[in-house]
């Protein structure tokens, strides 16, 4: 009886001693290698390996973007401001929508401020944008400012990282906007220290401040090594503030505290949060747009949210 074609394909060819064939030795190991490879870039190229840690770009409800607001008429956890101060806006820089921000003479939450913050209370199942000693983040966002932005010589701050706990005093990284200028600042690792100047004992910053750019939007990514240990903290910030001189280095690496201590020695967790923080005598409105604020452990991937074309 004849075998059919189907029998002599899938029948292994015995050898001389009987056995089956078998291929040599080292064509299975190279196709081992071969799958073991496929493997890794499969598991290396996978969402799961995404750096981007958490995005508060305005496209997604402000509830589910940051923990509270600290704004007329109070301050709220979730957020819920009065929104003529804090809302989401059509006006942007990438995506769909922005942030947009109003101060008016004799607003009061907490001092004149119109905010939005990771931690001002803590909020359950927000910890996870807490910054912690030891990490290493970058933090891309967009900001404009419009033409009528206070021209005036007091402080006016619009970006900050601070401790978690009440009472630890000014910014430990901060971003002011005040007399006209883009001013980079800081405190030192003391609880409750509110000196700016990236004040921490290693003198003044050399070209920390630049004119402000108006009625354009500009480009900011701060990279921090958060520390209240001013031997091991790092910070950095690169920028293309749209005056054709394209993205570079605006603060150049600086080896700091960027964190603080608590009174009893241990160290804080930090926070982010943006809006407007001015001089209560201030008196005339101001406005501000913040568009896509995103947190990485890499640049590219930071930038690449929050530097996309608008939609």
């Amino acid at each position: 009886m004849r075998r059919s074609v189907g029998s002599q394909t899938s029948s292994p060819k015995p050898c001389q001693d009987g056995s089956a064939h078998r291929p040599p030795r080292h064509r299975v190991d190279g196709v081992l290698a071969v799958v073991a490879g496929m493997l890794l870039l499969m598991l290396f190229s996978s969402p799961a390996s995404a750096t981007v840690l958490w995005k508060a770009d305005a496209e997604s409800p402000m509830a589910s973007e940051w923990a509270s607001s600290s704004s007329v008429p109070v301050a709220a956890a979730p957020p819920a401001p009065d929104p003529s101060r804090i809302a989401q806006s059509s006006f942007r820089a990438q995506g769909p929508r922005s942030y947009r921000f109003e101060m008016r003479a004799g607003d009061d939450s907490y001092g004149a401020r119109a905010e939005l913050g990771q931690a001002m209370a803590s909020r359950t199942g927000f910890e996870n944008r807490w910054f912690r000693s030891g990490e290493e983040r970058w933090i891309a966002m967009q900001y404009y400012v419009p033409a009528d932005w206070p021209a005036i010589d007091r402080w006016q701050a619009v970006f900050q990282i601070k401790p978690v706990s009440p009472g630890g005093g000014g910014p430990s990284i901060g971003l002011d906007m005040g007399a006209s200028k883009l001013l980079f600042m800081g405190n030192s690792n003391v609880w409750g220290s509110t000196a700016g100047g990236f004040f921490d004992g290693a003198g003044p910053l050399s070209g920390r401040a630049y004119p402000l750019p108006r009625g354009r939007w500009i480009k900011l990514t701060w990279h921090v090594v958060f520390s209240a240990d001013p031997a091991v903290g790092a910070v950095e910030v690169f920028g293309d503030l749209g005056d054709g001189s394209g993205m570079r280095t605006l603060v150049p690496r600086r080896t700091r505290a960027t964190m603080k201590y608590l009174p009893n020695g241990t160290v804080d967790p930090a926070h982010l949060r943006v809006g407007i923080y001015r001089d209560p005598t201030i008196m005339p409105t101001a406005s501000l747009y913040v568009d896509g604020i995103t947190v990485a452990t890499a640049r590219a991937e930071a930038e690449a949210n929050a530097f996309r074309p608008a939609t």
